[in-house]
């Protein structure tokens, strides 16, 4: 998920602030589920859209972009006004490369000739390293000053005790999905512990879910981000990613079978190995919350 503000003044991101028409925040060039989310800018609304990266464009990239973050927002009759600042390690994107990433960051035709506020439900961090405007290094060094060092912690798993107090939550591409689970997390005043929000401190991936995962309860969510199928058949299912039935399995095997639920969103084929574990459909009514609150209250939480 990012943001995309695009003005029509080449001056409009010389300083630390901007106001937005409301008609225009978070609803032009949107998703209708992103907006309806998030343009009535509650406060839960808010702290997604500022913990998003985001892109600053003038109309018809008139001038070099800029990436950065949105660090307040204040709500008027008629306007939205924001503070921002840019990333001190990431480059100005040249003139141009708005337009070259037009497909992978879902882009409306006329898009760049309209001053808004748009939010996108793609990995921009990815398409960045992918169009070669940013690289590997640069993305870590940047995720690292926004993100604190971890504390040095005893192991939280002891002679079968477990940490009650946090969630491992394991998520694909669905970004809304995965701050569904996490918004429901905090809500039972639990904190959840998402993988890519945690400092690396240099450790490799297995290294970091081994240590972010000494926890009471993991929640795994099975969302349709690829499509796989046997060789030689002419149709695929769709599948959750790769790293999620991964993590599955890891968490099942540290925290045992009755500590860890799957939530499925959508038509999701699932490991047919691992059968024997909690599934909790995704329904829009929202009854999966009232079921993985069941299931956590059997391992132990105070939900």
């Amino acid at each position: 998920m990012f943001n995309l503000l695009i003005s029509y003044s080449p001056e409009s991101w010389d300083s630390s602030s901007y106001e937005c028409d409301r008609s225009r925040a978070v609803v032009e060039y949107t998703a209708d589920e992103i907006s309806e989310r998030y343009k009535f800018f509650d406060e839960n609304a808010i702290n997604e859209l500022k913990s998003f990266p985001a892109l600053f464009v003038t109309e018809n990239e008139a001038t070099q972009s800029r990436i950065g973050y949105i660090t307040d927002i204040r709500l008027r009759s008629d306007s939205v006004v924001i503070s921002f600042e840019f990333d001190p390690i990431l480059p100005a994107l040249p003139i141009g490369a708005i337009e070259a990433m037009r497909v992978d960051i879902d882009l409306g035709r006329w898009e760049l000739s309209r001053t808004h506020w748009a939010v996108k439900d793609e990995p921009i961090f990815d398409i960045l390293i992918r169009h070669g405007y940013l690289n590997q290094q640069q993305v870590e060094a940047s995720q690292k000053l926004r993100i604190p060092e971890p504390p040095v912690l005893p192991p939280q798993v002891v002679d079968g005790s477990f940490n009650n107090s946090q969630v491992f939550i394991v998520h694909g591409h669905d970004e809304i999905a995965k701050l569904d689970v996490a918004n429901f997390v905090t809500s039972l005043r639990l904190e959840p512990i998402i993988l890519h929000m945690q400092a690396s401190s240099g450790m490799t991936i297995i290294e970091k879910i081994e240590h972010y995962s000494n926890v009471g309860f993991g929640i795994v969510l099975y969302t349709p981000c690829d499509v796989g199928q046997k060789v030689g058949d002419l149709t695929g299912q769709h599948r959750a990613r790769q790293n999620v039935v991964f993590e599955h399995g890891y968490l099942i095997g540290k925290l045992g079978r009755r500590r860890v639920s799957a939530v499925v969103k959508g038509a999701v084929e699932t490991p047919n190995d691992i059968s024997g574990v909690v599934y909790v459909g995704m329904d829009p009514e929202g009854s999966w919350q009232e079921q993985l609150k069941i299931e956590m209250r059997g391992a132990g939480y105070h939900v």
